[in-house]
């Protein structure tokens, strides 16, 4: 896996600065395709001047959402390249209003085709991909507009300090439970039918014998973690999630031993799990605490199961 995506929201920024690199070493090459001599650096700045005719710097920042340094730099490459002309304004003399130049303008009508081209494979792409990130993009913005994420940062570090408690399956955490492993299973895998079947009712794990259980800070759910009666002596551990929101705080282990313990309370002499050599991490905190590999004599089923691990609770200590 691409270390950026194993990195996930952590990582946000960096992958929306790679894919809009790529986009525009993409569209250069199509202008180079077409000998038409234009950085994609300067679509914005130049199709709203195209747009508007004129247009101050201050204007144009506000319009685009970047700082003024930036338009200014852009603004200045565009002047050195006789794309754009530069006009004091009549009301104040400080101000620079910008407009495209002859040049530009002609610039302009090459350009007009090869940007609805544009459009129309980028818009090809995207639904490809099976999603629009447009208006995902403008949902993300305006989530940022409410609620900056030095905010949020500041809000979720209060939470992350507060008392970690582990807490019984409870009807109000039924859409915790689903969504919670739903989250991890669409990022590595695909959802199955025993997925839906057992996502969808964690009450009947409970009605034969075994538990759910929930990793809580202060109001939030942070985790989960099923433990499913195989028999009288055999209990397995099951839909494991915490949310990628709270990784990194050691909750995976406590929901582990959390899992362990009640087994023992239920008479388990061996608890087991099934996993997948692809969750690293995972399958690394399962030996830490003491599970051991072994050759499956049942078919798992999940297609995505290649590792069934075991620990005997009757010798192991926490």
């Amino acid at each position: 896996m691409d270390y950026l995506e194993e990195l996930g929201g952590l990582a946000l920024g960096s992958r929306l600065r790679r894919l809009s690199d790529r986009i525009s070493q993409e569209v250069a090459s199509i202008y180079a395709a077409q000998n038409i001599e234009f950085d994609p650096r300067w679509f914005p700045i130049f199709h709203l001047l195209a747009s508007k005719k004129e247009a101050s710097i201050v204007e144009i920042a506000k319009a685009i959402g970047v700082t003024h340094p930036a338009v200014n730099q852009i603004a200045q490459e565009l002047l050195s390249g006789g794309m754009i002309v530069a006009e004091s304004d009549a009301k104040d003399k400080r101000k620079r209003i910008l407009s495209l130049s002859k040049r530009g303008q002609k610039l302009h009508r090459e350009l007009t085709e090869s940007w609805r081209i544009i459009r129309m494979s980028v818009s090809e792409t995207m639904e490809e991909s099976g999603h629009d990130l447009i208006p995902a993009i403008e949902a993300l913005e305006s989530s940022l507009d409410k609620k900056s994420l030095l905010s949020r940062f500041t809000q979720n570090s209060a939470i992350t300090s507060q008392k970690i408690e582990i807490v019984d399956f409870e009807p109000v955490y039924k859409d915790d439970f689903r969504k919670l492993n739903e989250a991890w299973i669409k990022k590595f895998f695909f959802i199955e039918d025993e997925d839906r079947e057992v996502l969808s009712n964690p009450e009947r794990i409970i009605a034969n014998g075994g538990a759910v259980l929930f990793i809580r800070l202060g109001d939030k759910i942070a985790g989960t973690c099923a433990l499913l009666k195989l028999d009288d002596s055999t209990y397995e551990i099951a839909k494991m999630a915490v949310s990628e929101n709270f990784q990194g705080l050691g909750l995976g282990k406590k929901l582990l031993l959390a899992c362990i313990e009640r087994a023992k309370l239920l008479g388990a002499t061996c608890v087991s799990l099934e996993t997948n050599t692809k969750l690293a991490a995972a399958v690394q905190l399962y030996k830490k605490t003491g599970f051991k590999p072994v050759s499956s004599e049942h078919k798992s089923k999940y297609s995505r199961v290649d590792l069934v691990m075991k620990l005997d609770v009757r010798s192991e200590s926490n």
